[in-house]
């Protein structure tokens, strides 16, 4: 059997065994680590792939003392006053960018971020950030997202202590990190991303609430930052503890809308309407359940953009497995994805997937060249620990199209290209990916990466057919109180 008919006969029999969970509910996550909120939460929270953006969690002693300039301002510092300080530096680059071959660049990115927590007594607290971020040596055009100077980051007040009290409200410019896969704040990116946002956060033992209403900020080179008036999502997200063993479900409702839309992504001069669309949607994880961990999340999107009506749904799904007592403690772990298109784009219906706001690094590799739409995508890989506080990941991705006349689109939900007839094959892509983290205090941490995207029969036949390539080196520094 051809690799493309194994894998061809891998994603059906998962296909034929998906099930659309359809549940209309909500929620605030876990509390979770201040390290993970810091660095990327895709580290802990998505056992599908290894930890892409930040060091596994780990209580292991350092090799390094700590480096803490802020922190020892804050220990002289009443309690009601604290700051936090961030510091990213990533070079990176790639090699065929949009599969055109000659499309080259390399570049450094400068992420600085200083914030404040001011908190006169329990119930209530003001926290804000400004975050400059930069690029250098980049092939202009310079802008979001590698460019955004002097943005106010966060600014926004708690009223209530979520640690002792049930009712927690929150207004202001925040992050939404609730669901890497669509709602997240994407710290990958150089600006990430901040919503304009009220927050009710309910927690009633074993089931954490959250009912809000957002705006995304729309980043800009320079000055201060606004979210579109009347692009807004409001969502109920709900997380439920200890129903199954070591595991939590996660039911939840969103509810997008937004003035004015494509309704024909393929046509620059396409008629626009408004979005009006709904998506249910249900995850389950589950870690160290005899050494397993697990992840599996299906969502279903409805409504209209214009005249047209919204039918599409996705699932994800992901196992790990950690070999017990073994040296270098291997983590293997495969993972299955899949999320429909548009098979007529004249039709009045609108069949693509809408990711809306995902944490886009690792979702499909760590390249980042495609999103939740219109694919199927089988992953596998392998973590290994060969120091208490140093990680290596490789890891192996095959794509193919859902739908054979849809597009591929990137990470930020646009569309590459795309054949309406059909005829140029299924088969996107073979990604290869190595990269690691190594923790040299608390507060300082490096990490590498190395992406190799093969070309398809369909990016040979609809593109350019070049491969692409993304290499990467990241220091970060982190001090002082966790600003988020």
């Amino acid at each position: 059997m051809t690799q493309a008919s194994l894998f061809s006969s891998l994603g059906g029999r998962i296909r034929a065994l998906a099930v659309t969970l359809l549940l209309l509910a909500g929620s605030q996550l876990f509390a979770q680590y201040d390290k993970i909120l810091a660095l990327g939460s895709d580290t802990a929270r998505s056992p599908c792939g290894g930890p892409a953006s930040a060091p596994p969690i780990s209580t292991d002693p350092y090799d390094a003392p700590d480096l803490r300039p802020v922190g020892i301002l804050n220990d002289h510092l009443p309690k009601w006053i604290q700051f936090g300080l961030e510091e990213r530096f990533r070079f990176e680059g790639y090699s065929g960018n949009g599969f055109k071959p000659g499309v080259d660049d390399s570049y450094l990115l400068n992420r600085f971020r200083l914030g404040m927590i001011i908190q006169p007594i329990s119930w209530f607290k003001v926290v804000s950030q400004v975050q400059d971020a930069r690029s250098f040596l980049q092939t202009p055009p310079i802008g979001p997202p590698n460019t955004v100077r002097w943005d106010l980051k966060l600014a926004y007040a708690e009223f209530g202590d979520p640690e002792s009290q049930p009712v927690t409200f929150r207004f202001g410019r925040q992050i939404l990190d609730y669901n890497d896969t669509i709602i997240a704040n994407s710290e990958w990116r150089d600006q990430a991303r901040s919503f304009d946002a009220a927050v009710a956060n309910i927690n009633l033992g074993q089931v954490h609430s959250s009912l809000f209403a957002a705006s995304a900020v729309v980043p800009q080179v320079d000055g201060l930052t606004h979210h579109q008036e009347g692009n807004n999502i409001y969502g109920l997200y709900n997380t439920i503890a200890r129903v199954l063993p070591k595991s939590s479900i996660e039911p939840f409702v969103l509810w997008r809308v937004e003035p004015s839309v494509a309704l024909d992504q393929t046509n620059i001069k396409a008629k626009k309407g408004h979005l009006d669309e709904q998506a249910y949607g249900l995850r389950v994880i589950g870690r160290e359940l005899r050494n397993f961990d697990y992840r599996a999340e299906a969502i279903r999107e409805g409504g209209t953009a214009g005249t047209n009506s919204i039918q599409a749904w996705a699932t994800t799904f992901g196992v790990g497995y950690t070999l017990p007592n073994v040296l270098w403690k291997p983590r293997f772990f495969t993972g299955y994805d899949y999320a429909t298109g548009d098979k007529n784009p004249t039709a009045p219906v609108q069949g693509t997937f809408d990711t809306m706001y995902p944490s886009a690094h690792d979702r499909f590799g760590i390249s980042d060249q495609f999103s939740w739409q219109n694919i199927e995508a089988v992953r596998g890989g392998v973590t290994v620990i060969p120091h208490p506080r140093w990680s290596f990941t490789a890891q192996y991705l095959d794509f193919w199209l859902a739908t054979a006349d849809d597009g591929i689109y990137n990470s930020s939900g646009t569309l590459i290209f795309r054949d309406t007839s059909g005829k140029s094959g299924t088969h996107i892509g073979d990604e290869f990916d190595f990269y690691s983290w190594y923790e040299i205090n608390r507060e300082v941490h490096v990490g590498a990466g190395i992406a190799r995207l093969l070309p398809g029969e369909f990016i040979d036949k609809a593109g350019k057919g070049s491969s692409y390539t993304y290499p990467y080196f990241a220091l970060v520094l982190l001090d002082g109180k966790r600003v988020h």
